[in-house]
């Protein structure tokens, strides 16, 4: 089973708790963690994509978190070819970007299948965090293309929806995401924030705030 992390942005490198706890899944020891998938948002976006990657390699390398092998999962590869590297890495990097033509191009790819027997780190950014869960409900966005609530079914590595980049003072799309946790409870977490879901336990780092009005219930 995956160990998997739900994050939504760091806008200044990654976080010293999360290094330290990323870190604590990793070999002992060991500079090199393996190989390293990036799998994109925009399928039909290669040299974006390719920036992006670097970037987030670069995040890891920072923190001296080093890739002996490293594959982007786009429209530049087959799906029996993305399969391969899927089933070789050893960290896997879900991209931020536009859900739900990520979700599209996910099950193009058919990677809830290949995902649900992975049993490495995976680890989700903004969008790539809320399409990790097994029922989506995806809060109406209108600044994220999002223009109403949609619910369906995920990449099945976790039973936990979240609002990235959450922003508490935004009264009308607050209304959207308490319509959205009438159907499940609604994680909003702040850039920095990240979810751990080990199969175990789940965790939170930083602040957050659970939406709930299935249960009448906010949280901070």
């Amino acid at each position: 089973m995956a160990v998997c992390f739900l994050t939504s942005a760091f806008n200044n490198g990654f976080t010293p708790d999360f290094e330290r706890v990323l870190k604590g899944y990793l070999p002992d020891g060991r500079t090199d963690a393996g190989n390293f998938v990036f799998i994109a948002s925009d399928f039909d976006d290669p040299h974006g994509n390719m920036h992006w990657a670097e970037e987030i390699r670069g995040k890891f390398g920072e923190i001296g978190i080093l890739f002996s092998g490293f594959h982007i999962v786009d429209h530049t590869v087959s799906p029996s070819q993305a399969e391969k590297y899927i089933r070789n890495a050893q960290v896997i990097w879900l991209s931020g970007g536009d859900t739900l033509r990520q979700i599209a191009s996910f099950k193009e790819y058919h990677l809830r299948e290949q995902l649900m027997g992975f049993d490495g780190i995976v680890i989700g950014m903004s969008a790539g965090s809320i399409n990790m869960a097994d029922r989506v409900v995806l809060a109406r966005n209108i600044y994220d293309r999002s223009p109403q609530l949609e619910i369906y079914q995920g990449l099945g590595l976790v039973q936990i929806n979240i609002e990235p980049h959450l922003d508490p003072v935004n009264a009308e799309h607050l209304d959207d995401i308490l319509e959205a946790s009438t159907h499940a409870p609604i994680y909003g977490l702040f850039d920095d924030s990240f979810i751990v879901d080990d199969g175990q336990h789940t965790t939170l780092y930083g602040p957050y705030c659970l939406y709930n009005l299935q249960n009448n219930s906010v949280s901070i």
